[in-house]
């Protein structure tokens, strides 16, 4: 319990810095040197088509479908951690959406409607990848989540609707705000 305190206040600073240094520009150099990075590596290895493909497939319209189907079948094999997942999702997409136009940070590319900050896309699939592993926590499963939510990253980035520290800020929201609702319910013992 006390390490998921000190893993919260980590997480909080390091997002409310992340947050300072894109307002204040700060972290314009590692966003372009990852962009740099990650379009030279697209082009090498012929990526275009992959990234694009599964930034459409992994939208957030269609990841939110892919969270109430896997909460439901939460909801068959193990009613008690439902109420947990269910009120993470809707929490996490809800700061999610709040920071988008709270922060206002302008996408990297003008043909780009709405705001950069945080990446929803990676932050409502990593969502669908912690209920995923409420369901089935094993091996081959976190390491296909972890190439899943790479790919994601990198063609959010690729195709210049959002910079690195979206991508990696959405991360930490992600699991920022499982903490945290995990230990309210925890306290409460409300599962």
């Amino acid at each position: 319990m006390m390490k998921n305190s000190k893993l919260i206040i980590a997480y909080s600073i390091i997002l409310l810095l992340i947050i300072v240094s894109i307002l204040t520009g700060y972290i314009s150099l590692i966003d372009s040197s990852v962009s740099h990075f990650i379009q030279n590596l697209a082009v090498d290895f012929r990526l275009h088509n992959y990234l694009s493909i599964f930034s459409f497939i992994f939208s957030p319209l269609h990841t939110v479908i892919l969270i109430a189907v896997l909460l439901l079948g939460l909801f068959i094999l193990n009613k008690k951690k439902v109420l947990l997942y269910l009120i993470f999702s809707v929490t996490t997409i809800i700061i999610g959406t709040l920071l988008k136009y709270t922060v206002q940070r302008p996408r990297p590319s003008d043909l780009i409607d709405g705001y950069s900050f945080p990446s929803l896309h990676t932050l409502i699939l990593f969502v669908a990848i912690f209920v995923l592993l409420a369901l089935y926590n094993k091996g081959i499963v976190k390491v296909i989540s972890v190439i899943v939510i790479i790919s994601m990253m990198c063609s959010r980035i690729y195709l210049n609707a959002h910079f690195f520290s979206d991508t990696l800020s959405s991360l930490i929201i992600v699991h920022l705000v499982f903490l945290c609702v995990n230990k309210i319910l925890e306290k409460y013992t409300i599962y």
